[in-house]
């Protein structure tokens, strides 16, 4: 909504101002640890030995303020929520610190690590509540208000009005609305005048500060506004159209450049790069450490399987992963030698509607592959499969390729997301969710809420899940 340029010159300032208090909280924490050496019967010793953690912190919560999205909707915060948010930074970036230094096995004071966290935590605090008090007093004195006209007098644009001046900070201010015909110029839409009509527009702009104006079209083709936004656009004005013949649609609607022209895009799978960066980002790290941890037990687990009946220790299976990718499976195998071939005969007593096999008592099943199944612990070897981007640590289920064949066009939309070793559906009891439909509906839940702190609290769902090897067999 905000001028796009001087928005980006204030993002960047928050930015560099804030690097700013990271580092003058580390020399204030030194200061005051140093001055404090006989309570902590230790010596913290001269500055310039412990120097090299100031660009290691800087470079740190950089990378924090990007991937937490900090300065989105700055201006429309309440003063408890930049706290939470300077908090969350502060605490998320010290603990990362305290990790670090006991990975590398680093010599450093952990009291001025401390220290240096809590004096983050409120110098950043204390930086955003200045922010937002010179902000709110600058924006009242008429210097940084966007004053809105709103074409169309519907319930609607009323709404959007309503919205839009309850803003916090007084950010907007509402001059009034243009209809689409004459007989309803002079009279009050809200508390709000009707100023002219569309076509009055650029008139009613010469006379009166107007900086954005909303487009609310009743009907018509979009094209039938196209001579009104070019004058708008020809007076310096920011046009917002509203698409209404799309509004129904379940897909986000972003604008994309190609080949030189622009294009509306429907995407119903999450479209943040950062925040698809940081969650492979995640997988990677968090799979590889499992496999490096696990990787005596993973060996163990496959010399049993082999010992224990005659087959492969893992499983291989064509999947169908992100969009209908096929990529290969693999799971510690949990069935005896050629099981495959007998489901046909077993597929009257599939418990699961849907395209789907599920069997409680599956003939199939080895003793010790019962044990893995109820444990999970078959689905360990997946985690080579996350290294390797066929799937994620969280993600829909991959299912077998013929039985994708059989999916419902709608149910095909779980798969615009990468697949993976746990979802909702996993921590909401597995097999106890017994109908198809269910199953579909709760991994397009998933994709609908996507976001980096969904994926964690499943991840956390799933220990207590798997441990009581809920709705597993």
């Amino acid at each position: 909504m905000l001028n796009r340029r001087r928005h980006e010159v204030r993002v960047f300032s928050y930015f560099v101002a804030e690097l700013g208090v990271v580092a003058a909280a580390f020399l204030a924490a030194h200061a005051l640890r140093m001055r404090t050496d006989h309570w902590w019967g230790q010596t913290v010793g001269p500055l310039r030995d412990h120097l090299w953690l100031l660009p290691v912190s800087l470079v740190l919560w950089g990378i924090l303020f990007w991937l937490f999205n900090t300065y989105e909707g700055f201006r429309s915060r309440s003063r408890p929520l930049q706290f939470l948010v300077a908090a969350a930074t502060g605490f998320a970036g010290t603990l990362i610190l305290f990790a670090l230094l006991s990975i590398l096995k680093q010599p450093l004071n952990r009291s001025l690590v401390g220290m240096f966290g809590v004096a983050t935590v409120a110098g950043l605090s204390l930086t955003r509540l200045v922010a937002m008090g010179f902000l709110i007093h600058y924006t009242q004195k008429g210097y940084d208000r966007h004053y809105v006209v709103i074409g169309g007098t519907s319930s609607e644009g009323l709404a959007l009005a309503e919205i839009l001046e309850a803003v916090q900070g007084g950010v907007f201010q509402v001059r009034g609305f243009v209809s689409e015909g004459p007989g309803e110029v002079g009279r009050e839409a809200g508390r709000w005048k009707v100023l002219g009509t569309f076509q009055e527009l650029p008139a009613i702009a010469a006379k009166m500060p107007v900086d954005e104006v909303y487009l609310l079209p009743s009907g018509g083709p979009l094209e039938g506004n196209l001579d009104l936004i070019r004058q708008c656009e020809s007076m310096g004005m920011t046009v917002h159209l509203r698409l209404a013949p799309f509004e129904k649609t379940i897909s986000r609607l972003e604008l994309e450049e190609a080949a030189g022209g622009d294009y509306l895009r429907f995407t119903t799978a999450p479209r943040s790069g950062t925040a698809l960066f940081a969650k492979r980002l995640l997988d990677v790290v968090g799979a590889s450490l499992l496999l490096l941890l696990l990787a005596p037990f993973l060996l163990f687990v496959a010399l049993i399987v082999k010992l224990s009946s005659r087959g492969p220790a893992v499983f291989r299976q064509e999947r169908a992963g992100m969009n209908g990718r096929d990529f290969t499976l693999y799971k510690f195998r949990t069935m005896v030698e050629g099981a495959e071939k007998d489901r046909a005969g077993l597929e009257s007593k599939n418990e699961m509607e849907g395209p789907v096999f599920k069997i409680k008592e599956d003939p199939r099943v080895t003793g010790l592959g019962r044990f893995l199944r109820r444990s999970s612990l078959d689905e360990l070897p997946q985690l080579w499969n996350v290294v390797k981007g066929d799937m994620s640590l969280v993600g829909p289920r991959p299912l077998p390729t013929y039985e994708v064949e059989k999916f419902e066009p709608w149910q095909r939309r779980r798969m615009s997301m990468r697949p993976g070793i746990t979802c909702l559906w996993q921590v909401k009891g597995r097999n106890k969710v017994s109908t198809f439909v269910e199953w579909m509906r709760l991994d397009l839940e998933y994709v609908d809420r996507w976001s980096l702190a969904l994926d964690l609290k499943i991840l956390l769902k799933t220990i207590p899940a798997v441990l009581a090897a809920r709705g597993a067999y």
